[in-house]
C-alpha cells in the first residue's frame, strides 16, 4: 500500500533528479516538467502539483517553446553531508530570459523582464546560489522566445545545467566561455580579414577618388564584418539584448544594401528597375522585423518571418546581383570574377540558411560549428580575393589605356612644339626671343611670330580657354588660321582669327594681344582680352577688345606707340601673372612689370619658380637698330 502510495504521489511532483556527489559538478539532465503559459503564481510552490505538465528530456527539449512565458520544474536530491562551500546552480545556455526559484524562493533571473523585448539576444551559463537544502524544488520562469538561436542552438552537451560548489561551477562557466571562443575563432580570424579588406578598399577610394566601386563594396564589406562581429563576439557590444542587437544589425547591414546597389551601378552603368526596387523593399521589410519593436508588431499581426528573414534576404540580394548582371551581360568587360565572388557570397549563404530554416536550427553562436558551417560562413572572405583579381585585370586594362593616351599626349606634344618653333631670322634692327613652357603635355598657350616681305614683323602671343587635347585642337586651328593670314594688321589679324573660330559650337574662345613692328620703331597693338604688354617698364594702355571666337564680324581698335633703340616690348600669357606660391600668393602685375625688361627666359623662369599653375608665354621684341 506504501509503495502504491509513493508511486501516486510521484506522478503529482516533478522529477527528482538524484545527485550522488558534489565533489565535482553534477549534471542536471534527466526529465524536466514543462508548461507553456503563465497561468498560476502557485508555479514555484514545492508543493503545486504539475502532474499534467509535459515531460521533457533535457539538457535540451525536443523543440522550443511558442513566445511567451513557460514553465520548467524538477526536483534536485543531493547527498550527505553537504560540502562547506557555498552551493551554486548553473543554468545552461537555453532561454534568452528567465527567473529560477528554489523551494519556492527567487534566487536570481537573467536577461532582463520576462515577456519583455530585452531578453539576451545570445544565453550563456548564468550560476545561482541556492539554499543548503538536500532537497530543492526548482522551478524557471522564462521568455522562450527566439530560444533557437544564440548559443542556446549548441549541442546537447554544451547546453547542460550543472549543481556543485560555487567555485567549481565558476571554472564551468569559464571553460564555456573559452570553448566558445575557440570553436567560433576560424570566423572571428574571417571576420577580422573582411573588416581589413574593407579598409583597403576604402583606403584605395580616397586615392582614387572616381572609382567610386572601391568605395562602396568597401562600405559592403565593412557592414558584412561589423554584422559578423555582433553575432561573434556579442561581449564586444557588452553582450547586448535583443533590441540592442537588432538595432546594432539594422544600422550595419542597411548600409550595406545601398553600397551593394551603388556598386553594381558603378560596375555596369545600369539604372534600377522594378525587380531590384522590389528586392529592396523585401529586404527593408526583413531588417524592420529584426528591430523587436517592430519585429513584435509582426508577431502580434501573424506576420513574423521568424527563422524564413535571413534566408528571404538572401534571395533578395542574389534578385538584386542576378538582375545587374543579366542586363549587363553585352557589356564589354571582364566581370566573370565579380560574378564568380558574388555567386560563391551569395550561394553559401543560401545553402546554410537553407539547411537552417529546412531543419528548424537557428543561428549558432555557441562553438559547435561543423566545417561545412565555418565554411559556409567564412564565404564572403571570398570577395576579397575576387575582387584582388578583378583590381588586377582593371588594373592592367587601366595601365595600357594610360600607355595608349601617354604615347598620343607625347605625339601631341612634338607636332605643338613644330607648330610653335620659334623664326628662324629676325629683322635686321629687332631681335625677337619667345618662350613656351606648357603646365602639361600640351597647353592652351601659343604664339605666332612672321615676317613681311616690307620688313615689318608681326609677334602675337595666345591663350586658349579649358585644358588639355581639346584647347590644344583649339591652338592647331588658331595656328593653322595665323599662318593663312595675309594682312600685317593686328587689328585684322585678330578679325581673321575670329572668323576662323567663331560658330564652332561651344569650342572654346581665345585672348590675344597681337603687335606689329615696323621699320622706324613704330609698333601697333590690338589686344582681345589678354593682358596687356610691357615697354621699358610699364604697361601699355591698349584699347580693350572682346576674345575672339565669342562674336562673330567682331573688330578690334589698335594702339600705336614707338619703340627708340635699346626698348623692349613684353608680351606674356596669364599663367606669368597667376603663377601662386606655397602661400597662395600670386606672382601679379606688379612682379610682372618689374622684371619685363628682362629676357623671354629670365621672366618665365621667374614665374616658374613662383609656383606654375598654367601655360607660360612670354614674347619679347627689342630694338636694336
Amino acid at each position: 500500500m506504501k509503495l502504491f502510495l509513493l508511486a501516486i504521489t510521484s506522478t503529482l511532483v516533478a522529477q527528482t533528479i538524484d545527485i550522488q556527489s558534489l565533489y565535482q559538478p553534477a549534471p542536471l539532465a534527466g526529465i524536466w516538467k514543462q508548461h507553456l503559459g503563465d497561468d498560476d503564481p502557485r508555479f514555484a510552490d514545492p508543493t503545486f502539483d504539475d502532474s499534467g505538465w509535459t515531460h521533457i528530456t533535457m539538457p535540451r527539449p525536443s523543440l522550443p517553446g511558442p513566445r511567451g512565458i513557460t514553465w520548467y520544474r524538477f526536483r534536485v536530491h543531493l547527498p550527505e553531508p553537504l560540502p562547506a562551500e557555498s552551493l551554486s546552480i548553473l543554468i545552461g545556455p537555453l532561454f534568452p530570459a528567465y527567473e529560477i526559484f528554489a523551494n519556492g524562493r527567487k534566487i536570481g533571473q537573467f536577461g532582463g523582464p520576462l515577456g519583455d523585448q530585452y531578453g539576451q539576444l545570445y544565453a550563456r551559463p548564468v550560476a545561482f546560489s541556492i539554499p543548503r537544502e538536500t532537497d530543492l524544488l526548482i522551478a524557471i520562469r522564462s521568455e522562450d522566445w527566439n530560444r533557437e538561436y544564440g548559443a542556446q542552438s549548441g549541442s546537447a552537451q554544451r547546453s547542460l545545467s550543472w549543481i556543485g560548489t560555487a567555485p567549481s561551477l565558476a571554472d564551468k562557466a569559464s571553460a564555456w566561455q573559452l570553448q566558445r571562443k575557440e570553436g567560433t575563432e576560424p570566423l572571428r580570424v574571417a571576420a577580422i580579414i573582411l573588416f581589413a579588406g574593407s579598409l583597403f578598399f576604402i583606403f584605395l577610394a580616397l586615392i582614387r577618388q572616381r572609382d567610386f566601386e572601391y568605395l562602396w563594396i568597401g562600405i559592403f564589406l565593412i557592414g558584412n564584418s561589423l554584422f559578423r562581429f555582433v553575432q561573434l563576439v556579442p561581449e564586444w557590444l557588452g553582450n547586448p539584448d535583443r533590441a540592442t542587437a537588432g538595432w546594432y544589425a539594422v544600422a550595419f547591414l542597411l548600409p550595406t544594401t545601398f553600397a551593394l546597389l551603388l556598386f553594381c551601378q558603378a560596375i555596369y552603368k545600369l539604372k534600377l528597375d522594378r525587380i531590384i526596387w522590389s528586392a529592396v523593399c523585401v529586404l527593408l521589410i526583413v531588417y524592420a522585423s529584426i528591430v523587436p519593436p517592430i519585429g513584435d508588431w509582426f508577431r502580434t499581426h501573424h506576420l513574423s518571418l521568424g527563422i524564413w528573414q535571413t534566408l528571404l534576404a538572401n534571395l533578395s540580394e542574389l534578385a538584386i546581383y542576378s538582375n545587374f548582371a543579366w542586363r549587363a551581360r553585352g557589356q564589354p568587360g571582364k566581370f566573370w570574377p565579380i560574378h564568380l565572388a558574388f555567386g560563391v557570397y551569395i550561394g553559401a549563404n543560401l545553402v546554410f540558411y537553407s539547411i537552417q530554416t529546412l531543419t528548424g536550427r537557428g543561428v549558432s553562436g555557441g562553438g559547435d560549428l561543423a566545417l561545412w558551417e565555418i565554411g559556409l560562413r567564412s564565404a564572403i572572405v571570398f570577395l576579397l580575393f575576387a575582387m584582388g583579381l578583378y583590381l588586377s585585370q582593371r588594373s592592367a586594362a587601366s595601365d595600357q589605356e594610360q600607355g595608349r593616351l601617354q604615347q598620343e599626349l607625347t605625339a601631341a606634344a612634338e607636332v605643338q612644339s613644330l607648330m610653335l618653333a620659334a623664326p628662324s631670322a629676325a629683322n635686321a634692327d629687332t631681335t625677337v626671343d619667345c618662350v613656351y613652357l606648357p603646365a602639361s603635355e600640351v597647353g592652351g598657350d601659343f604664339y605666332h611670330v612672321q615676317r613681311y616681305p616690307d620688313g615689318s614683323q608681326v609677334a602675337l602671343v595666345g591663350d586658349v580657354s579649358g585644358k588639355g587635347l581639346k584647347a590644344a585642337m583649339l591652338v592647331s586651328v588658331a595656328i593653322g588660321a595665323l599662318r593663312r593670314e595675309q594682312s600685317s594688321s593686328p587689328g585684322l589679324i585678330l578679325k581673321g582669327l575670329n572668323d576662323a573660330l567663331a560658330g564652332r559650337g561651344g569650342a572654346g574662345f581665345v585672348t590675344c594681344c597681337c603687335v606689329r613692328y615696323a621699320p622706324g620703331g613704330t609698333v601697333t597693338i590690338a589686344s582681345a582680352g589678354h593682358p596687356a604688354p610691357y615697354c621699358s617698364g610699364r604697361e601699355i594702355e591698349v584699347a580693350a577688345g572682346l576674345p575672339v571666337g565669342i562674336v562673330a564680324g567682331s573688330t578690334w581698335e589698335e594702339t600705336s606707340i614707338t619703340l627708340t633703340v635699346g626698348d623692349q616690348l613684353t608680351l606674356v600669357s596669364d599663367g606669368v601673372v597667376e603663377a601662386e606660391n606655397s602661400r597662395r600668393e600670386l606672382f601679379g602685375f606688379d612682379r610682372t612689370r618689374d622684371i619685363s625688361g628682362k629676357s623671354a627666359q629670365q621672366i618665365a623662369n621667374a614665374a616658374r619658380a613662383w609656383g606654375q599653375n598654367d601655360d607660360i608665354t612670354v614674347v619679347t621684341v627689342r630694338r636694336v637698330g
